[in-house]
């Protein structure tokens, strides 16, 4: 009998050395939970970045969305005014015949003023180039003239005013003014 449970002792001390080789064979094979667990915080944390990115992206299109919005609304605006500004400008163009005439003229010019304050108000600005460098990004040559005192392109006459958009430094043209210019003579 002592032989016996000395032979069970064996086994069972046998039973648990397999045991515990293959629960350290498993531990090397399988991650721990706390390998799990960072694991799983490194995926977190990488999905949470990748989100906060598109969110400042979507937050960043947005904006510049609305103010695209606001620039192209604006120039509509300014475009249906264009046209009663040009009839005010062939009014005031008239020579004045009698006092009340002038009088009248007077009137025109103030809601002239009225029309122009309002744009004014949202950056469009009239351009009116007589006497300055042709530019074809804000002016429309509808008559050119050879003159042998310049030596560059000139404006001469404008015909119709121009309007653009100030925004900042830069100068986004509503409707082109429209001129008549000075050439240098060709030889």
């Amino acid at each position: 009998m002592a032989e016996e449970t000395q032979s069970t002792v064996e086994q069972s001390l046998e039973n648990q050395a397999t045991e515990n080789s293959s629960s350290e064979a498993q531990a090397t094979s399988e991650p721990s939970d706390m390998e799990k667990a960072q694991v799983e915080i490194a995926s977190l944390k990488d999905s949470w970045q990748r989100e906060r990115a598109e969110f400042q992206n979507y937050k960043r299109r947005t904006a510049n969305d609305l103010l695209n919005a606001r620039k192209d609304s604006t120039k509509r605006f300014a475009e249906s005014l264009l046209a009663p500004i040009d009839n005010l400008d062939r009014v005031l163009s008239a020579a004045p015949q009698s006092e009340e005439f002038r009088s009248f003229l007077d009137g025109v010019r103030m809601i002239q003023k009225e029309f122009l304050s309002v744009l004014e108000r949202e950056n469009i600005k009239k351009l009116d180039p007589t006497g300055q460098s042709f530019d074809p990004m804000q002016m429309e040559a509808i008559a050119s003239e050879e003159k042998e005192d310049v030596t560059e392109e000139v404006v001469l006459e404008t015909y119709q005013f121009g309007f653009y958009h100030q925004d900042g430094d830069q100068k986004h043209s509503i409707r082109p003014a429209r001129v008549k210019v000075a050439k240098p003579k060709s030889n």
